[in-house]
């Protein structure tokens, strides 16, 4: 009986020790936006994949204006503040319709 209760308390504390250490690492936050922003990101995303660009490379930025919405992949070593693409991978935008999600037109930056 003896031998049952240290076994129990050994394996308790075992796992205990093992929570504990999970608990060190929290895990990171990658991304958080606005669950209506991704409506706009998937409707831009026929045009990425038409021109074979990876979303794992760049940034994803959702910009809205009056009436449309602007939906940009810029790569992560862009220079901030700098008019046109300065990255390892060219900037790319799709503007969107906002009153039927069409695609009004999409291009690299330059």
């Amino acid at each position: 009986m003896k031998r049952l209760v240290c076994v129990t308390v050994l394996v308790v504390s075992i796992l205990g020790q093992e929570e504990l250490f999970a608990q060190s690492n929290p895990p990171r936050v990658v991304a958080e936006f606005a669950g209506a922003s991704l409506k706009w990101i998937h409707a831009a995303e026929p045009e990425f994949q038409r021109r074979h660009l990876s979303l794992d490379k760049y940034i994803v930025s959702v910009v809205e204006e009056d009436n449309s919405v602007m939906v940009t992949l810029s790569p992560p070593d862009a220079v901030k503040g700098t008019f046109g693409s300065s990255g390892s991978y060219p900037s790319f935008e799709v503007e969107i319709r906002k009153k039927d999600l069409k695609v009004v037109r999409s291009n690299y930056v330059r």
